[in-house]
């Protein structure tokens, strides 16, 4: 199981949206206010009385990173049904695909939208990029052992 190097590339994939959690996305700096988005909140780095967003803004974005986590990790123990386990892959690339839209496109257009500032994207608005390398590398790995096989039961 761990012998293969897809398995790696999902724990990594796996490892790298976890860290997510550690990391800021991004901060957003203004005349009036200084944020910084992570996963699990949008912080006022200047105290003001006033909040800017709703305390629930990030959840969608965390339970997405979860999920993709969770599948990419467990993706890694169906090395026997690597049918199942490109099906996984292939689904757990769409979502990254679609948390890194998140990120870059929806998450920080909606701060830019309700407060004049500008953005300054941190470490952890890359992780998913590297998870999805990660996740394509692991998928065209699972794919040449699948084709292996076949060609194996074709000399049979």
């Amino acid at each position: 199981m761990i012998q293969r190097i897809q398995s790696v590339y999902l724990f990594v994939a796996s490892l790298a949206l976890g860290l997510m959690f550690v990391f800021p996305i991004s901060r957003f700096y203004g005349d009036l206010h200084t944020l910084e988005l992570s996963l699990l909140e949008l912080k006022n780095l200047v105290p003001t009385s006033a909040d800017i967003v709703n305390p629930y803004f990030t959840y969608p974005l965390a339970i997405s990173v979860i999920i993709i986590s969770a599948v990419a990790f467990i993706s890694i123990f169906f090395y026997k049904k690597r049918r199942r386990q490109i099906r996984l892959i292939q689904i757990d690339i769409f979502l990254n695909i679609l948390l890194i839209f998140g990120v870059f496109f929806v998450y920080t257009r909606l701060i830019q939208n309700q407060v004049s500032v500008d953005e300054v994207y941190d470490i952890a608005s890359y992780l998913p990029l590297i998870s999805l390398v990660a996740l394509i590398l692991a998928y065209r790995g699972v794919k040449k052992d699948e084709m292996l096989v076949r060609s194996a039961d074709r000399l049979r």
